[in-house]
């Protein structure tokens, strides 16, 4: 059924917007505590905990990286972000925000598809001359690079720090992440940075793997159904780059602020990575 609604933090929902099946972006901003999700996404995020509880702790610890990720590319004197679905507010703060830490003139843009993350990103992004929200398909490399607010907002004659934290799980094989990826990179500077993560099924433990069966099956019946890939195509994908240490690891792994708990460590769906231009 197509209908008005109200999300979660109260704003209107678009009447043509599927309200009757949870959607992957909205579950991904529910795991994280956001508020860009409707009563079906809450319902099946509910669920999906109880069953699969490593696959909200995996959701938290990707974003974790991606907050790292960008700190890392502020620090070595990247100032210009490209978000490719990774989400705004949620999860540690924004890529503007933290990147503003380093570089007060740091620019972001963000990329959605999914209606409620895009009107909530311009809400929350305001009258901020340094940063915009475009409502793209992140399959597409060419809208993404080619219109005007990114050629606004980002020179693609200096470093540009990309990320694309959790959105390759919903891109089908037949739209060839390699090859978006490959697009974006041949408009990237030297220096410039891609900061990355991907479910794999290839977990060491047998508990793991049962749950992203079962979470796969699950996201079967929404409107975002998983794909998942081997470490060797996700490794691939930096094909031509300089990985940054430590390289291509598992969830939680990659720089760690703290000590991993026992259920971080467990908690191995898939890999995160960072790696340069050159």
């Amino acid at each position: 059924m197509m209908e008005s609604q109200q999300g979660s933090n109260g704003t209107s929902v678009p009447e043509l917007l599927d309200v009757d099946r949870a959607n992957g972006s909205r579950l991904y901003d529910y795991f994280l505590g956001g508020t860009s999700y409707l009563p079906v996404d809450r319902e099946a995020g509910e669920e999906i905990a109880r069953a699969a509880p490593h696959w909200a702790l995996g959701a938290r610890l990707a974003r974790t990286f991606a907050r790292r990720a960008v700190q890392t590319m502020a620090a070595a004197g990247v100032d210009q972000f490209l978000d490719l679905g990774s989400g705004i507010g949620a999860g540690g703060g924004s890529v503007h925000e933290l990147a503003r830490l380093a570089n007060p003139d740091a620019r972001a843009v963000y990329i959605h598809q999914e209606p409620i993350a895009y009107e909530l990103g311009r809400e929350l992004i305001g009258d901020d001359p340094y940063a915009a929200v475009l409502k793209l398909d992140i399959g597409d490399p060419d809208a993404v690079l080619n219109h005007p607010v990114t050629r606004g907002l980002i020179d693609f004659d200096r470093p540009v720090g990309v990320l694309v934290v959790g959105g390759f799980v919903f891109v089908p094989d037949e739209a060839g992440p390699a090859e978006l990826l490959l697009r974006c990179r041949e408009a990237l500077a030297p220096g410039s940075c891609l900061a990355l993560s991907q479910v794999s099924d290839d977990s060491a433990h047998a508990e793991i793997s049962a749950e992203l069966d079962w979470v796969r099956r699950r996201y079967a019946s929404t409107q975002s159904p998983l794909y998942v890939r081997p470490r060797t195509e996700i490794a691939s994908w930096f094909d031509g780059m300089e990985l940054v240490d430590p390289g291509l690891v598992r969830y939680g792994r990659w720089r760690p602020e703290f000590p991993l708990t026992e259920a971080q460590l467990h908690c191995d769906f898939g890999y995160v990575g960072l790696a340069r231009v050159v």
